[in-house]
């Protein structure tokens, strides 16, 4: 395990969300991707990029933490993102940061209108639109007049790295073609910097550790998604017989509901057929007979539900036990890894759907 760990950090580039951040931790780096991105901005200077900035919108919403957070001297505010998969959640992701990004703009008493830029950036490994561009610039616009911009002050771009379209600036196309680990010009003072803050990176023991344990992190969290996945399965496929059960009692009510309909007309004949009553009655013994028969069958299918939900609960019960051992060993191994004790909880709080209170209950036991 620990040469695959060393083998990728070996191998890990720009398109490697974590190598990305480091990098762009560094300002002049940080500053000159900025001019490219946006070069009508002449931005003239930054605050120093930070890759801690978390928001959380309200105590009980969830948290996001920017890869890369800075503002401009005009007060404009950026996130730039490193997307390496594709999650199929593009659009609502950006919503989510862009509505966190713009948190920062409004001060309180401020006018609206005097409320800062924000503008969210990603670099996705990936076309996030499928629409084949090389770039994707998103704005609010009117129904049916698409051409109108509505100047909100947010603004998202997005940036197809592995496009070969070329139709960007061709200052922007080299550090795309960096991500991609596409062949540069060396002449290019920030391809030059790229490579230099990438040896440092590298080189820095520290980050090599941390991200090993990162990955070993995330190599046992996609482990544990996929137990869950299968646990998830296994429950819908257990809430799908129940429901089966369940059409099953309904079609034995509803044959139920036709035998008394048919009491009810064999009851109306015998009024109407007195003068016939020996044939009536036997009449009236045959109904009854398929009236018994339906209540029979019903019995059956009522004792088949009952199994189903008990196996059911079973199933239910033996997935929350399976859950109950997986946060312990998840709480176990990031004790091991010196994690304090808060952010292991903030952590079983982000991949379980559990309450402060159950999550308390882990660490009184």
């Amino acid at each position: 395990m620990n040469d695959f760990l060393r083998k990728k950090w070996e191998m890990a580039g720009l398109a490697d969300d974590y190598i990305f951040n480091k990098v762009m931790l560094d300002y002049d780096i940080c500053l000159e991707v900025l001019r490219r991105i946006l070069p009508d901005l002449h931005i003239k200077k930054i605050e120093l990029p930070n890759n801690q900035q978390e928001f959380a919108l309200a105590p009980d919403a969830k948290a996001v933490r920017f890869d890369i957070y800075t503002t401009d001297e005009a007060g404009n505010h950026y996130d730039v993102e490193m997307q390496v998969a594709d999650h199929h959640n593009i659009a609502k992701r950006i919503r989510y940061y862009q509505t966190a990004s713009s948190m920062e703009a409004y001060d309180k008493g401020q006018p609206y209108e005097q409320a800062d830029d924000s503008y969210v950036i990603f670099f996705c490994n990936f076309d996030p639109f499928h629409l084949d561009q090389q770039r994707y610039v998103l704005h609010k616009h009117i129904d049916g007049l698409p051409k109108y911009i509505v100047e909100d002050g947010q603004t998202d771009i997005l940036f197809n790295v592995p496009s070969l379209k070329h139709d960007v600036d061709p200052k922007m196309q080299a550090f795309l073609d960096v991500i991609a680990q596409r062949k540069v010009e060396e002449t290019d003072p920030l391809v030059v910097k790229l490579k230099k803050r990438m040896t440092v990176v590298k080189r820095n023991r520290k980050w090599r550790s941390e991200y090993m344990r990162r990955s070993l992190y995330e190599m046992d969290q996609e482990a544990r998604e996929r137990r869950i996945q299968e646990g998830e399965r296994r429950l819908q496929e257990g809430e799908r017989k129940i429901q089966e059960g369940e059409r099953r009692l309904q079609e034995g009510e509803r044959r139920l509901q036709e035998g008394e309909r048919r009491l009810q007309e064999g009851e109306r004949k015998i009024k109407e057929g007195e003068r016939r009553i020996q044939d009536g009655e036997r009449k009236i013994k045959e109904k009854e007979q398929k009236i018994q028969d339906v209540q029979e069958n019903l019995k059956e299918k009522n004792r088949k539900v009952q199994e189903e939900e008990h196996k059911l609960s079973r199933e239910k019960q033996r997935l929350q036990e399976n859950q109950q051992n997986l946060i312990k060993k998840f709480i176990e191994g990031l004790r091991e890894y010196g994690v304090d004790e808060t952010a292991i909880k903030e952590k079983i709080k982000d991949n379980f759907s559990l309450s402060d209170t159950e999550i308390k209950d882990y660490f009184s036991k």
